[in-house]
């Protein structure tokens, strides 16, 4: 059933201006005249729905004229593309979208698809140019010329451009996936909700949702996965909202919910009714089946934020905190010291990601010495690490200050531990260090005997570190025989279980391993018997006062005995001076590191010495 053209023209608010009043019936002539003078595209078709004429509003918002478009079909002119649900953007931060939709249903009197409303449909066109624009169009009948009856009256589509305060308008009522308010209507709500606490002293809350596994869905599945697990969690979330409450998604899988007059206890109890229904679904897509927590940051609101965009914050910044704590945590904001310093140590995490961003942490190396070769020689220290062949060194991670030099990264590594982040560090380190040494030729390869490579007791508890090493070390084509991985001995000592299995698994492939700050833990060295270590690296406090105290050498001297009975290689750290060097060789320590042998340097210096052969 197809509207004429006085219906369609009554529509004059959503995409007709004002037409001249008449109590007679408009001739086709005189309509066409007034068409093609205003500022609204018309675009008439035939029974086929090909183009016989186009005003030049059309021509100007599709980019064709009508001598190119003269008998073509309306769709490849004006050319409706779909967004993807949800209005997501690919990597490269540019829309999704589906192309297919057409025009001539409603030219042709069905309703189009997900609508009943003809009147004024929105859509997404896309120009001969490529350019997207977003249209309010409608459908008519455009009497015959030459009177009615005289021929076939022909089938019209008028259509304007939508004005960004209209896209404005509309998306402010809520969020076209979810059906939940959106952002700036949740924000306009807290504004409220903040004039109401200072005028009467009513109390609301609002807690700040952010899903934990959307992320590992929508990659494994899908963004129509993504999109059917976020309207799932718009359902649960809106079975806690009572009459006063308002809840909206403010982001892509992060949800707001303000609750009215409730305080802190009443909204932490609403909170983990929420939590504990995500947790305990179980979301399904292609035989797939995946666990859907989340993190929650919960702010009662008062008289101490200024603003809504302030209270905002505060939950999103408790959201993260719950987030770093480990996940399917609730947070509640708190204004006091200990808010304060998760703060400084979240500003760190940030300082860190850009430091890994943008280059700013540097490999560096300090050679290991075997102690029996140091005699008087006079190549018995200088350029040892790297002069012949048996070269052994430790990597460490300098960072890259502001003037460009390389300082103590003790500030970035405190802050990785602090907030969990570790093996981040750890990764970076392998993966660059790998990479460089895969790098060599072949007759420099051979001139290197073991490259050390820290890892972290985080690393070693995260799950998918034995696949990394696997990967990175079969991309790098690195002999396995030719690393080592340093694990500290409290690190050891607090995962004995994970780290004997990690040690026997990557220990297959031929990698090397040592005990590092050995003796720092006073635990007894009973353990080593379990591990398959190659190396126990004395911890430098026992070896910076070898010569004056007493104690220290007798554990030294113990742990070499100890070393020598179970087949394992001693090295002792912090090595200063050749007294201290001379005293571990007549011990019978095998390897010294240290600033008396080498300063530490750039990672990449020693591998091009490596490949030149000095």
């Amino acid at each position: 059933m197809t509207a004429k053209l006085e219906t369609v023209a009554d529509a004059r608010p959503s995409i007709l201006p004002t037409r001249p009043e008449s109590h007679q019936r408009p001739t086709a002539e005189g309509l066409a005249s007034w068409l093609s003078q205003i500022d609204v595209a018309v675009i008439e078709v035939d029974g086929d729905g090909r183009i016989i004429r186009m005003n030049a509003a059309a021509e100007r918002l599709t980019g064709w004229s009508l001598a190119e478009t003269r008998g073509a079909a309306v769709d490849e002119v004006v050319r409706v593309v779909t967004p993807d649900r949800g209005g997501d953007v690919d990597d490269d931060g540019e829309r999704e979208e589906i192309s297919g939709s057409s025009l001539l249903p409603e030219l042709f009197g069905a309703a189009p698809t997900g609508g009943d409303d003809r009147r004024h449909q929105t859509a997404l066109i896309a120009r001969r140019d490529g350019e997207l624009i977003s249209i309010r169009h409608t459908a008519g009948m455009m009497p015959a010329r030459g009177g009615e009856g005289a021929a076939s009256p022909q089938r019209v589509l008028l259509f304007r451009e939508v004005t960004a305060a209209e896209e404005a308008a509309q998306s402010v009522r809520s969020d076209s996936l979810t059906h939940l308010l959106d952002r700036r209507s949740i924000i306009e709500r807290i504004d409220v909700a903040l004039q109401d606490c200072r005028t009467s002293g009513a109390t609301y809350a609002l807690c700040y949702i952010d899903l934990d596994s959307f992320r590992l869905v929508n990659a494994t599945c899908g963004h129509e996965a993504g999109d059917d697990l976020l309207q799932w969690v718009a359902t649960r979330v809106n079975e806690v909202v009572g009459p006063n409450d308002a809840a909206g998604r403010i982001g892509g899988d992060e949800f707001a919910l303000l609750l009215a007059g409730r305080g802190e206890r009443e909204a932490e109890r609403i909170a983990k009714e929420l939590q504990l229904a995500l947790l305990e679904f179980r979301f399904g897509w292609a035989e797939k089946t995946f666990s859907i927590g989340a993190s929650i940051g919960l702010v009662v609101i008062g008289p101490q934020f200024e603003r809504a965009a302030d209270v905002l914050s505060a939950a999103d910044y408790a959201c993260r905190v719950a987030k770093e704590n480990g996940r399917g945590r609730l947070q509640v904001y708190l204004d006091d010291d200990k808010m304060a310093a998760s703060r400084r140590s979240m500003q760190w995490v940030a300082s860190l990601q850009r430091h890994l961003s943008e280059g700013r942490l540097r490999l560096y190396a300090q050679g290991i010495y075997r102690l029996s070769m140091l005699d008087d020689s006079p190549n018995s220290v200088e350029g040892r690490s790297v002069r012949k062949p048996g070269a052994h060194f430790e990597v460490l991670v300098r960072q890259v200050d502001e003037d460009g030099r390389a300082v103590s990264p003790v500030g970035i590594i405190h802050a990785a531990e602090q907030s969990g982040l570790m093996h981040v560090i750890d990764r970076y380190v392998v993966r660059q260090a790998l990479r460089m040494i895969g790098a060599l030729p072949p007759a420099a390869l051979r001139r290197l005997d073991t490259c050390s490579i820290n890892l972290s007791g985080v690393s070693l508890l995260r799950e998918g570190l034995l696949d990394f090493l696997v990967e990175q070390l079969h991309r790098a084509q690195v002999p396995p025989s030719k690393i080592c991985f340093e694990i500290t001995e409290t690190a050891a000592l607090a995962n004995l279980g994970e780290v004997l299995w990690f040690m026997q698994e990557i220990g297959a492939m031929g990698c090397r391993f040592a005990i590092d700050d050995f003796g720092s833990g006073h635990a007894s060295y009973g353990y080593l018997e379990s591990l398959p270590v190659d190396y126990v690296k004395i911890d430098g406090m026992f070896i910076r006062d070898l010569a004056d105290n007493s104690l220290h050498r007798a554990i030294v001297e113990s742990v070499q005995r100890i070393g020598a009975t179970l087949g394992i290689k001693t090295v002792a750290e912090q090595v200063e001076n050749e007294l201290i060097s001379n005293m571990l060789r007549d011990m019978g320590i095998h390897y010294g590191q240290g600033w008396h042998f080498a300063r530490p340097r750039p990672l990449l210096d020693l591998c091009n010495e490596l490949r030149e052969g000095i």
